[in-house]
C-alpha cells in the first residue's frame, strides 16, 4: 500500500476568498491528482493533519481547510453566534471555488459533523466521505432544548464582553494539549502544529490564541435522537462512506448507540474501531493510515 511520505508531497499555503474575508488552505500533493478536502475540529486547525499527510497516499490532492475562526482564516462577521448551518455554507463556497466534479472528505469531529450533514444536503459534490470520530451533534432530550439554547446564547454574551486570556508559551501548550474533548491529551508533537497557527504573541511576550472563542459557545441543530434517526432515514448518506471511532473513547458508543445501528446497516458505510482516543488521527497518525489509505484507493479508476 502507498503510504506516501511527507518529502514526496510538495506543501503550499494560500487563500479562498470569501465574502466576509478568506479561508486559509494548506494544501499536500499535486493539484493535477483528484482533490480531497480536509476538514478540522473544534478549536483545531489545518495544524491538526500535519503529522497524518505523511502516511497518506501521493495519488491525492489534500487541502486542509481552516474554518473560519481557526487557524489564519477570517472570523465570521462579529456579533453574532455560529451555528452548524453556517459552516455548511462555507463547505459550499469552497466546493464551488475549486470547481471540482466530486471531492472526497477526510474530517474530523466537528469537521466531520458537518461533513455529514453537508454531503446529505448537497450529494452530488461528494464522492466519499471518511469521517474520524464522526458522531453527530445530537441533543440527548427534545426536553433540554430550550435550555440549551439559553445557555449558549448566555456563554456568547459573556464571551463577547471579554478579553482574551494571555499565557506563556508552556502554559498555552499545557491548556491545549489538556482541555480536549472526552478526556484525550495532545502529545507535543501533536500539539504543536496546532500552535503554531493559532497562536499571536503580545507586546509583553505572552500569548494569545487568536481562535474565535464564539466557537465555544457554538449551537448545535435543535432536535433529538429520535429526529434525527427519522431524518436519516429520509434523507441518508448516498456516498460510500468510512467512519472510524476510537475504541477508548467508548462516550459516543452509548449515547449514540441507536443511531450508529442505523449506519451500520447502510451497505455504503463502514464503521472501523481503531486503538487510540479522540484525537488518534493526530496522536497517533499510522493507526488510521492504512485505514484512510484503503478507502482512498478503492475503485480509484471511477473518480
Amino acid at each position: 500500500m502507498d503510504t506516501g511520505r511527507s518529502e514526496d508531497k510538495p506543501v503550499t499555503e494560500f487563500n479562498i476568498s470569501v465574502p466576509w474575508g478568506h479561508i486559509r488552505v494548506k494544501a499536500w500533493g499535486s493539484a493535477d491528482n483528484p482533490h480531497v478536502l480536509v476538514f478540522h475540529g473544534l478549536a483545531d486547525n489545518a495544524g491538526s493533519f500535519d503529522n497524518l499527510m505523511p502516511y497518506l497516499s501521493n495519488s491525492f490532492y489534500y487541502l486542509c481547510m481552516e474554518l473560519p475562526g481557526h487557524g489564519k482564516s477570517s472570523h465570521f462577521p462579529s456579533n453574532l453566534p455560529i451555528h452548524t448551518t453556517d459552516y455548511i455554507i462555507v463547505y459550499k463556497l469552497i466546493a464551488e471555488h475549486f470547481k471540482q466534479k466530486k471531492y472526497i472528505i477526510v474530517s474530523h469531529s466537528l469537521g466531520a459533523q458537518i461533513a455529514m450533514m453537508f454531503a446529505r444536503v448537497y450529494p452530488d459534490y461528494v464522492e466519499k466521505l471518511i469521517g474520524l470520530e464522526l458522531i453527530p451533534p445530537v441533543l440527548p432530550d427534545a426536553k433540554r432544548s430550550i435550555k440549551y439554547v439559553k445557555s449558549r446564547l448566555e456563554l456568547f454574551e459573556n464571551i463577547a464582553s471579554r478579553g482574551p486570556a494571555s499565557y506563556s508559551y508552556d502554559e498555552a501548550l499545557e491548556s491545549f494539549s489538556k482541555n480536549r474533548y472526552a478526556d484525550e491529551v495532545l502529545t507535543k508533537e501533536a500539539a504543536e502544529p496546532i500552535l503554531k497557527r493559532c497562536l499571536q504573541q503580545q507586546d509583553n511576550g505572552r500569548y494569545i490564541f487568536t481562535t474565535d472563542e464564539r466557537i465555544k459557545a457554538y449551537i448545535n441543530p435543535l432536535h433529538d435522537m429520535r429526529y434525527e434517526i427519522e431524518s436519516f432515514k429520509s434523507d441518508p448518506l448516498k456516498c460510500p462512506t468510512l467512519i472510524i471511532l476510537s475504541k477508548l473513547n467508548d462516550r459516543p458508543r452509548k449515547k449514540y448507540r441507536d443511531l450508529i445501528s442505523k449506519w451500520q446497516a447502510c451497505n455504503n458505510i463502514t464503521i472501523t474501531y481503531v486503538d487510540g482516543h479522540h484525537d488518534i488521527h493526530n496522536n497517533n497518525p499510522r493507526r488510521v493510515a492504512p485505514y484512510i489509505n484503503k478507502f482512498l484507493l478503492a475503485h480509484q479508476s471511477k473518480l
